[in-house]
């Protein structure tokens, strides 16, 4: 009995023993994962269930998994797929057909503060994933989106310049004051372009652009120009893994400006010969200008907690030689920490960026001076001094003005955290904090053995700009799925605090140049008003309900209602109310159309909404201020007069948009295609404009008043997909296009039964530093009735025997009269595109991957200042001419210059933007799991009727830009001398995942 007992027991262990030895056998397993259509899934997720050991698959679906136990489950996920769990049985081969989610338009949408899916949006929302961003030479979040979304316009600020910064629209101008740029979300913090800017492409994951006020309206005062969402790289559970991205590319000139070569110069009547032979644009360009763009991301994750850390480093040359250089370095990383069996999630990142780049101190007088600089005269100084024609003020000695110092450094760091605690399943509280420290410096010297320098004898300036921003809010949210009916309902505080402080200090009269503004006390002379400094601070507090509603997968409504309280308005408008309210109609999900083999997506949008604009009021504006407006004696010591310098408006508000938009959404052959349109309709009211004002009544001669109103309506379309899809070949092509019409429908109006009338036709950009034109320099205006940026210009007749100007006489008064108001202009055009659009193409044959995309703009023109200042022979002996110069006209060269509809031209173009061709490698080494090289070519063609450099000019934005001693100049639709020369750029790309 006792042995037979003692037998059992042994047979029990040993049997126990071996199962235990079983399961901790562990083996490596390999396999191909694959879709319906026998199409490898590239990046799917494989993870061992339970444990932090995961792997992805590569370019032809195959994973490789190692030290996995016999009874081991692993996981395979992929978005838009439903996950598979299969256990390995001590399988060491597992293939997988993976199939489409039936519910695959869940997918996780980021739809401002809330988070819903395409299945429940009924709002216009756009979203461009990390794999659909561009793939060519990028270096910045604004080159990766261009192109990429119907309405959306992305274009360069300063052309070629490293530094020039992009100008980005969406759905048009609708502001006169400021505030046309987009409110930027980056993982919930607020921002602008410049924190767009200061992210790595690399650590992007997707980019939510909302453009409808149904959905803007969840940012109430600070919706009106559309809102971007983006949504940061993070770790993932089950992988480890370290990921390079390296770029290498040098540029050459695109395009230039054909002027005259020092021999037929000399040869013109009138021309000067000082002895020398000059082709100045190569003795001050470079010829193969670098850029290089490297990013490394180190990314591990479990189920309890991920972690994700990246380093990069941009660098980029212009053309010019000096003041055209960018080096940008960024940093990130990011975690999350769930505890509590995952009731409670910690989400915590921080974000660095240091951008220090030398500028075009002018760019007018700069890119002026390179092309019509007098050819004859000698590169080098001359008894020190850099000379040139002093009859040519505004063309200097181009290798003079590069030798002055103009640097300027962005600084950009952020901390965030969000707590998150699940109360019951689908009810969440959640807490969000974070802090933002921007600041901007700039440095330049100007030497005293220059044109620019001789009047001050050398000058030096430093400003510095420091800013806090501090946000948080708290959040309570609620989902469920109950019967035919989802709900998804939020409601939250938020407070957000804007600190900013200014100081800046310069000096004049340097005996050297050697310290330059390294030390300033080398400055003998400090005037009145070298010295300055200002602090500011606004608040914003805010309220916000949002409700979304489901019924039988078919019908949809949401409704936000957010109200805004703001430091900076008048005491009798602090606050302001923006609701939205939009439906939507999945007809898909009709039993008509439930089992349509064509269509597998139909649905149809409509919705309203009201947002405010604040970023175009500053802090004070709604206050009455003074400031030292100079010196005087007084009791024999000298001491600071005071003087106000702006009225009191106590009812100044917000700028306020309320936008109709309707639309529809399509999907055909179980998603391979897709279509989208949209019709829009806004209305801004309350529009700011600073106008004149009788003193008195008024303290002070101007006023900011909320007068203006301005109409957009439009249409957007975007259609693609897979055109050819089999098995080693697929190609890709997707269109979009906007069409945009604009109105400024008032300006005048009352304030306080004082009338407040602005000119008829107000200046918003011209032609200036061209010699010889003084009077008429307007070319684009704002005109009541009309589009903003209207043409009103003189009306050009005929060339006389003599090569001058002859204008159409077009009031019949019997004189010519180019002044604004003197009844010889007439509306020519508008400068902002009518149409805009994009098409990007893509082609996949193995492992070769072929991208381009092709953008355009059409329906506006494009005023060729450049040429007109450049065409005229009367100033041949202070600039030079183009090449044509001498037969321009009537064949017998131009002689004048005046302002006319001749130099008016269409700025209709296509334009090749980028062509990437790839290589992703299959055979690899153990330790590596991914593997891609690429060549990528940019600014490979432009069709265009222009006969200017480039019509990739600014067309967008109606603040123009800024340049040192000439204070703002605007430059919507006008080619005027500034435009930085385009280069096209070959660059060598490798990413590589470990």
């Amino acid at each position: 009995m006792t042995k037979n007992l003692l037998g059992k027991r042994l047979v029990s262990v040993l049997a126990t023993f071996l199962i235990a030895v079983t399961a901790m056998a562990q083996v490596t397993v390999k396999g191909v994962v694959k879709d319906e259509t026998g199409e490898p899934i590239i990046g799917a997720n494989v993870l061992v269930k339970g444990t932090t050991n995961g792997t992805i698959t590569d370019i032809d679906g195959n994973y490789t998994i190692q030290n996995v136990a016999n009874n081991a489950t692993l996981v395979f996920s992929y978005v838009g797929f439903n996950n598979i769990e299969i256990p390995v049985n001590g399988k060491t081969q597992i293939n997988v057909t993976m199939k489409e989610d039936s519910q695959a338009l869940d997918e996780v949408l980021v739809v401002g503060y809330a988070t819903g899916s395409k299945r429940t949006v009924s709002g216009v929302v756009e979203r461009v994933k990390k794999e659909d961003m561009n793939k060519g030479i990028v270096t910045d979040p604004t080159e990766a989106l261009k192109g990429k979304v119907a309405g959306v316009s992305i274009t360069s600020a300063g052309g070629g310049d490293p530094m020039g910064g992009t100008n980005i629209a969406i759905r048009g101008v609708s502001s006169l004051s400021g505030g046309n740029d987009p409110l930027v979300i980056v993982d919930g913090v607020f921002g602008d372009k410049r924190m767009m800017e200061a992210l790595s492409p690399n650590d992007i994951e997707t980019i939510t652009i909302l453009k409808d006020a149904s959905e803007t309206a969840q940012y109430g005062s600070r919706g009106a120009a559309g809102v971007i969402v983006i949504t940061t790289t993070k770790g993932k559970a089950g992988v480890a893994r370290i990921d390079y991205s390296g770029q290498f590319g040098v540029g050459t000139t695109y395009k230039k400006i054909d002027m005259l070569s020092p021999e037929d110069y000399i040869a013109q009547p009138g021309a000067i010969d000082a002895g020398f032979k000059n082709n100045w644009y190569d003795l001050v360009t470079r010829s193969n200008p670098i850029t290089q763009n490297h990013n490394v991301a180190f990314t591990t994750g479990s189920e309890n907690g991920n972690m994700r850390a990246s380093l990069g480093v941009v660098q980029r040359q212009g053309l010019l030689k000096r003041n055209s250089d960018m080096i940008h370095y960024t940093a990130k990383m990011d975690a999350t920490q769930f505890a509590f069996n995952k009731k409670l999630k910690f989400e915590m990142g921080l974000m660095g960026s240091e951008l220090d780049g030398s500028m075009v101190y002018n760019p007018t007088r700069t890119w002026n001076s390179v092309f019509a600089c007098i050819p004859t005269y000698s590169a080098e100084p001359v008894n020190g001094i850099y000379v040139q024609n002093d009859a040519g003020v505004n063309a200097y000695n181009p290798v003079g003005i590069l030798q002055i110092d103009n640097k300027f450094d962005v600084t950009v760091l952020n901390a965030h955290a969000k707590l998150t605690w699940t109360i019951i399943e689908g009810l969440n509280l959640s807490a969000f904090g974070s802090y933002t420290s921007i600041n901007l410096a700039s440095k330049s010297f100007v030497p005293n053995n220059i044109y620019q320098g001789k009047g001050s004898n050398g000058y030096a300036q430093i400003n510095n700009t420091r800013r806090g921003d501090i946000m948080g809010n708290i959040q309570l949210s609620y989902t469920k799925d109950f019967g035919k009916h989802h709900i998804d309902a939020l409601g939250l505080v938020e407070a957000q605090s804007y600190d900013s402080f200014y100081n800046f200090s310069a000096a004049r009269n340097f005996e050297t140049n050697y310290f330059g503004y390294n030390n300033m006390k080398s400055g003998a002379t400090l005037n009145w008003g070298d010295v300055d400094s200002n602090n500011s601070n606004n608040k914003l507090m805010s309220y916000m309900g949002r409700l979304n509603y489901m019924f039988a997968d078919r019908y949809i409504a949401t409704v936000n209602v957010r109200t805004d309280g703001s430091s900076k308005l008048g005491k009798n408008h602090k606050w302001g109310l923006f609701p939205s309210a939009s439906v939507a109609w999945v007809l898909s999900n009709e039993s008509f159309l439930k089992n349509n083999h064509v269509i597998s997506n139909l649905k149809l949008r409509a919705g309203y909404g009201v947002t405010g604009n604040q970023d175009a009021i500053d802090a004070y504006n709604s206050l009455e201020l003074m400031k030292p407006s100079g010196t005087t004696v007084y009791n024999g010591s000298q001491t600071t007069t005071y003087a106000i310098y702006q009225n009191a408006n106590p009812d100044l508000q917000w700028e306020t948009k309320k936008t109709f938009d309707v639309g529809v959404d399509a999907g055909f052959l179980g998603g391979r295609f897709h279509a989208t349109f949209d019709y829009y309709r806004s209305t801004t009211s309350n529009m700011l404009y600073t106008y004149n004002v009788p003193v008195p009544p008024f303290t002070y001669g101007t006023l900011l008043a909320n007068i203006g109103e301005m109409q957009n309506n439009g249409i957007e379309f975007a259609i693609g997909g897979d055109i050819i899809k089999t098995k080693d070949f697929t190609f890709t092509a997707n269109l979009n296009a906007a069409y945009a019409k604009n109105k400024l429908t008032k300006l005048a109006g009352t304030y306080k039964g004082q009338d407040l009338t602005p000119a008829a036709h107000i200046e918003i950009a011209g032609v200036y530093g061209s010699s010889g034109l003084s009077d008429g320099r307007g070319t684009t205006y704002l005109i009541e009735g009309q589009p903003v940026g209207t043409f009103f210009i003189p009306k050009f007749k005929s060339f006389n025997e003599g090569g001058g100007y002859v204008l159409e006489d077009l009031n019949g008064d019997g004189k010519i009269d180019t002044s604004t108001e003197g009844g010889d202009r007439y509306i020519a055009g508008q400068a902002i595109p009518k149409w805009t659009g994009a098409l990007n193409l893509g082609f996949k044959y193995k492992n070769w991957d072929l991208t381009a995309q092709f953008n355009g703009a059409f329906g506006h023109k494009i005023y060729n200042g450049t040429y007109e200042t450049y065409m005229n022979m009367d100033m041949i002996n202070a600039y030079n001419v183009l090449a044509d110069a001498p037969t321009g006209g009537n064949g017998k060269g131009i002689h004048g210059i005046i302002n006319s509809d001749y130099w008016l031209e269409k700025g209709d173009y296509v334009h090749f933007d980028y062509l990437t061709l790839g290589y992703s490698f299959k055979t690899l080494p153990k330790f590596i799991q991914n593997l891609r090289l690429a060549l990528s070519c940019n600014n490979i063609a432009t069709i265009t009727g222009y006969s200017g450099m480039t019509p990739l000019i600014n067309s967008t934005s109606i603040t123009g830009m800024k340049s040192q001693n000439e204070g703002t100049v605007g430059n919507l639709g006008v080619d005027d001398k500034r435009v930085y020369p385009l280069q096209r750029t070959f660059s060598l790309q490798l990413n590589v995942t470990f």
